[in-house]
């Protein structure tokens, strides 16, 4: 089984998609004038969804997370939600990955993650 597509409810399709667009890489694949819907992707199979709704909430704790194969790509991804002004944790590293969280403009958090390698 693979997961084919992530649907996100948001209050601003534009300014979701500006977000994933600058700091994650993802690719608009949908009508950049629609302020209904987006349809993002990023090249390797993953679709993401964003569906505009006049009020959010999302459970605490909610995220989602991207894996990159370099702790480099994980300070990248920090740098460029530090420049943009968003809310973003410290680069954290323990015996699992290397990883930041930053905050979507809709609240929910987005990690970045390198897996730990082990050798071995």
């Amino acid at each position: 089984m693979q997961l084919n597509h992530l649907d996100l409810q948001v209050t601003d399709v534009a300014q979701s998609v500006e977000f994933f667009e600058q700091i994650f890489g993802l690719v608009l694949q949908s009508n950049r004038r629609s302020p209904a819907i987006a349809i993002l992707g990023d090249g390797a199979g993953f679709v993401l969804v964003l569906q505009r709704r006049d009020a959010v909430a999302y459970p605490e704790g909610f995220h989602l997370g991207f894996l990159v194969e370099d702790v480099a790509l994980v300070y990248a991804a920090h740098a460029r939600a530090s420049a943009a002004g968003l809310a973003v944790t410290p680069v954290e590293t323990d015996n699992r990955s290397t990883r930041i969280y930053c905050r979507a403009p809709d609240g929910y958090a987005v990690e970045v993650g390198c897996p730990r390698r082990r050798d071995g």
